[in-house]
């Protein structure tokens, strides 16, 4: 079975079929696993918006956790991946831009490999601010440290230089946490996740992500930080 579905043209890495053994599965679960781990650290969280919420893995586990979950997303392929197990779970999908979401008062907004690919990321980052109430958390995370220049492709079309994956920011802890601080955001944590060489020890031993190997990539990102695969950031609206 492969770990893609091609549905309407568009080619999803699909982690509810995927080969578990592989590095890109590990690296999902553990980014998924981690940043479920940080919310549920969060008191009161009770309802949780999640902008870009992709097939709806992460929606999937909070979910679980007895949290009232809404997921927003441009593609309705993603959603429809797991539109089945939202049915069971009582996630909410949205197929909407997001600053065309009118919602509010949720108790966190989380955005998760988005705000790389959108050109101007601190008006997104503002208006997610709009969706939570008063002391409402945000939760952002993004590719840390990431060479664009090394990934680049030429645009058949254009024949222009473009990011592979369509990323047109690359994010250290400074500019991050400067976005935030200016879109109405109060820093409360910041967070390193998926080092580079335990995700690829857990690829090669086929090691089950778990709240025990999760400690280890923390270790990890803690000795060798310039490894980390990814920069989440735990904040409060101001």
């Amino acid at each position: 079975m492969s770990d893609y579905t091609i549905i309407g043209g568009d080619k999803l890495y699909n982690i509810w079929q995927a080969d578990k053994s592989t590095k890109l599965f590990k690296n999902e679960m553990l980014r998924n696993k981690h940043l479920c781990e940080i919310i549920k650290s969060c008191p009161n969280v009770k309802s949780i918006i999640d902008i870009g919420c992709g097939t709806g893995y992460l929606d999937f586990l909070l979910s679980r956790e007895g949290i009232k979950i809404t997921g927003v997303d441009l593609s309705k392929n993603s959603l429809d991946l797991f539109k089945q197990k939202a049915e069971e779970f009582g996630i909410t999908q949205i197929h909407e831009n997001l600053f065309n979401v009118t919602l509010e008062n949720f108790d966190l907004v989380i955005s998760q490999e988005v705000l790389e690919h959108l050109e101007n990321y601190e008006s997104a980052i503002s208006k997610m601010n709009q969706f939570i109430k008063k002391n409402g958390i945000g939760l952002f995370c993004v590719p840390y440290n990431e060479n664009l220049n090394a990934k680049m492709i030429e645009d058949p079309v254009t024949g222009n230089k473009i990011h592979k994956v369509g990323h047109l920011h690359s994010f250290t802890k400074e500019k991050l946490e400067k976005s935030i601080d200016n879109c109405g955001f109060e820093l409360i944590k910041t967070y390193l996740l998926v080092n580079k060489r335990t995700n690829k020890f857990f690829a090669k031993f086929n090691i089950p992500v778990n709240i025990f190997t999760l400690q280890i990539d923390k270790i990890f990102n803690a000795l060798f930080p310039y490894k980390a695969t990814y920069l989440a950031v735990l904040c409060k609206k101001k």
